[in-house]
């Protein structure tokens, strides 16, 4: 009555496989899909498996077909299934059969898969010790593939059974274990499991607060991915939750819950204590024919369920025996599996050591190579100290010779002056002289031609040097006015050196309207208003 049948109706994913293996194109395609449904429906409704793994066996048996990496598939999901159905000699045959595979294929990565299904075999025989040798096989193998996702699991499961033998402590290390590498991972799906063993760990001691979030969040992720089975255990246990927080009827709620999931999948056998809770319940709300109600039923079932159990049982240790057989006429293959095993770790060891050692050679090969461009580095510094003392000092030679040039061109331009008044007083004689004014004599205006010849000579060094004493000025004024002709710039040169227009007319040997036609054109080229001081902004630059 209370363990019969019931149908599932079929989710959208469910339907959608059906109809890829129904339009495959091929064999391959077919048993993939087949593969894929099966390992879709493990945590949903375990019962279609048989169905799916038939269909597979009689495409695998066609001459034609040989994929071995399906072989193996099917093997470890049919030990899994064979596994929740308590037949465990059946589960242990299929995992060594696929192990024997994965040796032959050298594919590290399902040695770690099935490992992890060995361990979990011996757990569910609650053979504990074998279960955690296990599971730390699957983490070595794992950690050395880097798959994170298996290593969540495998951490996850190893901490449910340190909890079984009662080291909380390594269990609940495990767990946070499980937590980290499934966040590394990225697997929500792994990552929502371990939140709810923990949580299971934390309501068995006693932790209620701590463990009812984890349970919420973790019964929200098993609806919204269709994991009914998982859904229906939860809520059985938030309805315990709930109960020992004194909340009767948010566990009435998770316990009806649990009861209606439970039903409509056919697993009560799995949640039947539910009863239990559900009456525990109702007596504290005193309502007690309901609580004597469920009592009972949960009773009914308890004895329903042992009978089935027995029976499995029964069978376990005739397939146990019948396997037995098998196994001590296989014991030299076996040993070699696991010679070949053992090889593989052993190989893979050496060769994490080979790269260990491979990386220490080329650190070492690095720093002696930094070592040697250090002291390389110190000797062209060395170098560079020396050539650099040696420009220092062309410098100062080649500033003090420029200090001693400035010099003389200063002492020379104090010449000019005075050789430009002179000419100017020469000037002013020659115009009283042309008026017959007193006081000025022939003779003494041809003594000053005379010397004006000989000052003409320094005129000419002085426009010489002109372009050295105002280099930095020149090469300022280049840069902002490139169209300035040559007259331009020696006149502009006069100004900076604070010369008159008269004096400049006298030094270019010309008029004094040409200077000042030619200051004139120099404003507009230099782009002055007639405001602007032609003479304050050349003294500027």
């Amino acid at each position: 009555m209370f363990l019969s049948s019931f149908s599932q109706e079929k989710d959208s994913v469910v339907i959608d496989f059906e109809n890829k293996i129904n339009n495959a194109p091929n064999d391959s395609l077919k048993v993939q899909h087949l593969l894929d449904l099966g390992t879709y429906q493990k945590s949903r409704n375990t019962d279609k498996l048989p169905t799916y793994h038939q269909q597979i066996r009689e495409i695998l048996k066609k001459d034609s077909y040989n994929n071995i990496k399906h072989h193996k598939t099917l093997l470890i999901q049919s030990g899994v299934y064979k596994r929740r159905s308590l037949d465990y000699s059946g589960a242990l045959k299929d995992y060594l059969a696929a192990q024997k595979i994965i040796i032959e294929t050298n594919d590290s990565i399902y040695l770690g898969v099935n490992y992890g299904n060995i361990a979990m075999l011996y757990k569910f025989k609650n053979e504990c010790d074998k279960a955690i040798i296990n599971f730390k096989k699957a983490i070595k193998t794992n950690t050395n593939n880097k798959n994170h996702r298996l290593l969540g699991l495998n951490y996850s499961n190893i901490a449910k059974c340190y909890a079984e033998i009662n080291q909380i402590d390594s269990a609940f290390y495990a767990f946070d274990k499980g937590i980290y590498h499934s966040k590394l991972s990225g697997a929500h799906d792994v990552l929502q499991g371990v939140y709810g063993n923990k949580s299971s760990l934390l309501l068995d001691q006693k932790r209620y607060k701590e463990a009812l979030p984890l349970q919420l969040n973790f019964l929200k992720y098993t609806k919204s991915v269709n994991k009914h089975l998982s859904a229906t255990i939860t809520s059985k246990k938030i309805a315990e939750t709930y109960f020992q927080l004194n909340d009767n009827d948010k566990a009435l709620l998770y316990a009806n819950e649990a009861i209606k999931l439970g039903t409509k999948i056919n697993m009560m056998n799995r949640i039947y204590d539910v009863y239990k809770i559900r009456g525990e319940v109702y007596k504290s709300a005193g309502k007690f024919d309901l609580a004597f109600n469920d009592l009972t039923t949960y009773n009914k079932i308890q004895k329903e369920i042992n009978g089935i159990n027995n029976a499995k049982k029964f069978k376990e240790i005739e397939m146990t025996h019948s396997f037995e057989k098998v196994r001590i006429t296989d014991s030299i293959v076996n040993a070699e599996e696991r010679r070949r095993i053992e090889l593989q770790l052993e190989k893979e060891e050496i060769q994490k050591q080979l790269y260990l050692a491979s990386l220490i050679i080329i650190s070492i090969v690095g720093l002696l190579t930094l070592y040697l461009g250090y002291l390389l580095y110190l000797k062209i510094k060395k170098k560079n100290k020396i050539k650099q003392d040696q420009l220092f000092n062309e410098i100062n030679d080649l500033n003090t010779e420029v200090t001693s040039k400035k010099q003389e061109v200063n002492e020379l331009l104090t010449e000019t002056i005075i050789h430009l008044r002179s000419k100017e007083k020469l000037a002013e004689n020659l115009s009283k002289l042309s008026h017959e004014e007193e006081g000025v004599t022939l003779k003494s205006i041809i003594a000053d031609l005379k010397a004006d010849k000989i000052e003409d000579s320094k005129i000419v060094v002085l426009k010489q040097n002109i372009e050295t004493l105002n280099y930095d000025f020149l090469k300022n004024l280049k840069n902002l006015h490139p169209n300035l002709t040559k007259t331009d710039i020696e006149v502009c040169s006069f100004i900076k050196i604070g010369l008159s227009r008269k004096e400049i007319s006298n030094l270019r040997k010309t008029s004094l309207d040409a200077i000042k036609s030619t200051r004139f054109r120099l404003k507009k080229k230099l782009n002055l208003t007639a405001k602007d001081s032609l003479d304050e902004y050349i003294k500027s630059l």
